[in-house]
Formats: structure tokens, sequence, C-alpha cells
């Protein structure tokens, strides 16, 4: 039997919701991490171009999209002026083009078999899964990632200012709206303009499962090793090679295995290792550090520059550096002065029925940088899961919970 609604709201807008969202997964948007210009890819401009379009029709005729890829827009109202914020760009940690949406009604908690690459959706392996029995899933076709992170957040933010266009009757306070680029390499609110954009406060719709409400993030580094060798023909390499790939793999090796990602949950940070390109003359690896903790945070980059450090300094033949670079900070330190902000989320999401659920995101979004910036900004959920993989999945009936409580929110914020 099909899951229920959160609300006759909410099954009212699920049928637009997944209309717009089938249609922007087939955009390919995902981000590049080699990033030259703002957008990184032209596929954001594309998504952008066709959100322009959709505002202005509904609308929302200040609608833009700016040289550098950020979709801004304006919903009259009374009050302060409140931001709803999404992504357009995927990520590029699994393949992204070419994404065919896939809907499969009244899910019955089995393995759910994808039709390419023998990609299988398993709730032994996935839990989450086990909640979503008789929800209507959406899944791609198994060879690319889907795009929920984060066009779930762009249907739902699109469905509800579709909603409020219709029923002019509603209350709602100032609505601004910003779709922006390139947030999954870190650089979504770097370009952001905000006092152009003219919010009081914002929420990202970037979460995952139904009732997430964060206002804590980690604090995250970048951490680029490099190691110069020295190359010389293998057949003549005894005593003068000094091989950087070797190195690179010892560096890797003896980082501690505790401190991964598939190690920690929780509170607990980490490094990842998530890239190494190495030839005998220079290696190069990428990591990315997080922690909720700064201190804690410095204390990681710590053990990864010692551990090069050790390391490469067996080998006096051998050059190294070691940079690393903030990324974004914890956004609790900003919003802990603004307890309204998440607290008519809250009521929001309350009055849809869902009791919040407030966690830490172990990752960031680009609340992190704009509440940091000024603009503080919590995130919420959006029915989408599993995501930087071909595995994500997102509900419809979750989804379609995340629009209403944008409709509610628009409520909460509205003057009395």
């Amino acid at each position: 039997m099909t899951a229920p609604y959160t609300s006759a709201l909410a099954e009212e807008l699920a049928p637009g919701l997944l209309e717009r969202f089938q249609r922007y997964v087939r955009v390919g948007t995902q981000s590049r991490r080699d990033r030259e210009r703002s957008p990184s890819t032209p596929g954001q401009l594309e998504l952008g171009e066709l959100l322009v379009g959709e505002l202005r029709a509904l609308g929302l005729d200040d609608a833009t999209l700016d040289e550098n890829g950020y979709v801004m827009a304006t919903m009259p109202g009374d009050g302060p002026a409140i931001g709803w914020i999404a992504h357009m760009d995927t990520s590029p940690d699994a393949p992204g083009d070419g994404v065919e949406p896939l809907v499969h009604r009244d899910y019955d908690g089995g393995v759910l078999e994808l039709p390419r690459d023998g990609t299988v959706l398993d709730p032994e392996r996935m839990p989450e899964l086990g909640g979503a029995v008789g929800h209507d899933l959406v899944t791609a076709a198994g060879d690319t990632l889907l795009g929920a992170d984060d066009k779930a957040g762009v249907a739902a933010i699109m469905t509800a200012v579709a909603h409020l266009a219709a029923h002019p009757e509603l209350p709602r306070p100032t609505l601004k709206i910003g779709f922006t680029p390139d947030e999954e390499i870190g650089e979504g609110a770097t370009l952001f303009d905000i006092e152009r954009f003219g919010a009081r406060c914002a929420y990202t719709v970037d979460g995952s499962a139904l009732g997430e409400l964060q206002d804590e993030t980690f604090s995250a580094a970048e951490a680029i090793v490099t190691i110069e060798g020295h190359d010389v023909h293998p057949g003549f390499a005894t005593g003068k090679l000094v091989n950087a790939t070797r190195l690179a793999a010892e560096v890797v090796a003896a980082l501690p295995a505790g401190l991964t990602p598939e190690a920690t949950s929780g509170r607990d940070g980490f490094i990842h290792v998530y890239e190494v390109e190495a030839t005998a003359a220079r290696a190069t690896i990428r990591a990315i550090v997080r922690d909720f903790d700064d201190d804690r945070l410095d204390a990681h980059c710590d053990v990864l520059r010692r551990t090069a450090e050790e390391v490469v300094g067996r080998e006096p033949r051998a050059r190294m550096t070691v940079d690393v670079r903030p990324q974004y900070p914890n956004m609790r330190r900003y919003l802990e002065g603004h307890p309204e902000i998440v607290g008519r989320a809250e009521a929001a999401m309350r009055a849809e029925g869902i009791e919040p659920v407030r966690t830490p995101i172990r990752g960031g979004t680009d609340g992190s940088v704009l509440s940091q910036r000024g603009l503080p900004t919590p995130n919420l959920f959006t029915g989408g899961h599993e995501f930087h993989s071909v595995r994500e999945w997102a509900s419809l009936q979750e989804m379609a919970a995340s629009a209403a409580t944008l409709v509610r929110l628009a409520l909460a914020w509205a003057p009395s």
C-alpha cells in the first residue's frame, strides 16, 4: 500500500514536484574541481536559464542569471525578506551525464535492481530504505548519480514558489530565491552577492532524510601534498631513482586507519584522501580534512603534515610541500545568536506533521560560508539519499514534504 503523505498539502504538491525534478535531473550539471571560472561547467548555466524562465512565468519578474551562474529572484510579500537557497551542480564523484530518472511506485521493501551496470539498492546495506516501504522512489538507471543533491532542493523550492504564486491569499514574507553553482566543489557561496540578495536570513534546502534541520556543519580544510622525486631509466636506476609514487603510497598507508571517513561517525572528524596522481618523478596527494571542532581540525591537519614529513624525510633527495587551505567553517558559531531562525523552521515542520531531527552535518552546505559572511543560513531536508553515488535515490513523499514545509515556513515568517 502506498505510504501516506505528511499532509494533504504535500500530496497536492507531489505531481508537480515530480515533473520538475525529472526535468531538472536530465540537465547535466556536474561541477569540476579544476574550475577556471564560475560556473565550472556550462550545464549549470543551462539549468540556470531554465529556472529563470520558470520563475518569470510564475510572476517573479526580476529573476536573473548573472555571469557567474547565480540565479536570484524575488516573490513580494509582507515583513522581512527571507531566503530559500539550493545548488544547481551535482557531484563530480560519480558519472553525472545522461541521467535517466526512473520512478518505482509503492516500493515493497526488497532489493531494487536498476537496469544498468548491475547496480542494486539493497536495504541490508542501505538501512534508510527500510523506512521508505510504500514510498514512490526515484532513482537513476544505475550508471549515473541521480542528482537529488541538490535538484531535490531546487524542485522543492520551485514547487513551493509555484504554490504560493497560485494562492496569493496565503500569507508570506518577501521571499528571496537563490540557486547557486559549484557547491559540490566548495565554491557555491564564494561569489554569492549577499547585499543584492537582500535577505535577513536564509535556508538552504540541501539536507537528506525527512525532518532534518541542521545548524551545525563540519569545519573543513583541503590538504595537498606534493612530492618531487628523481626519475631515471629503470634499467639504470640503482642508487639513483627516487620514486615519488612509492613515497606517496607510503604516506597514505602511514595515515591513521582510525581517522578515515569509513572508520568514523557522529561527531568524529577524519582525513579523507580522495585522489592521488603520481609518476616516478612527481606525486600529488589530495585530501579533505574535517571536524566539528576547530582545534581538532588543526590537529588532524598536523597529523597529515607530520606523517608526510616523516615518510618523505627518510629520503633526503626527495622534496615535499604541504599546502593546507581552509574551505568552510562550522556554521554553529554564526547561528547561535539567532535562535528564532531555527525556531521558525521547527514550527513549520511541526505544522507539516514532522518532528524536527536536529543533527550536525557530516559535510557542509553553502550555508556554512554564507553564515560566516553575515547571512545566517541553516539547512533543511530534501528527501534525497545515498548522495554522490549511482545508488542515489529520493522519496517522492519526502520531497513533497520538503516543499510543503517551505510553504508553511513562509507562513511562519509572515507578519501576524
